[in-house]
């Protein structure tokens, strides 16, 4: 009789450790983002999309969809055909709802509503 308890303990067990570990781990869903992108050149915008993409695109992926986007190891050097002149110091960068990105266009994701500018001007 403790056998078969023994063993009818045993199964149960097993059979409920695997089940729990046979459940999916749920993923985040993407969420649906929309956000504005605007280009500016010589202090003069020369674009302004409204886009919408998902929380799980980065940056990056979403210009190279909207924008002819040349890039050099992860930054962003040309865009729709403004190149930026490391002779005259002038550079590709942008803000997030006018605050300076931290990270590069690759380990950017967008937020609802965000408002990104990319400038290309002589730094002073």
């Amino acid at each position: 009789m403790q056998k078969l308890v023994k063993i009818t303990t045993i199964f149960t067990l097993s059979v409920g450790l695997l089940g729990a570990s046979a459940q999916p781990v749920a993923a985040a869903k993407a969420k649906t983002v929309k956000a504005q992108i605007t280009l500016t050149v010589d202090h003069k915008k020369v674009s302004t999309k409204k886009v919408t993409t998902t929380s799980k695109q980065t940056l990056m992926k979403v210009m190279k969809q909207h924008y002819q986007i040349k890039e050099d190891n992860g930054m962003i050097t040309a865009i729709n055909g403004h190149k930026q002149n490391t002779k005259a110091q002038k550079y590709w960068l942008y803000k997030i709802n006018g605050k300076d990105a931290t990270k590069g266009a690759a380990a950017t994701y967008l937020k609802n509503n965000d408002k990104v500018s990319f400038t290309l001007n002589a730094s002073k």
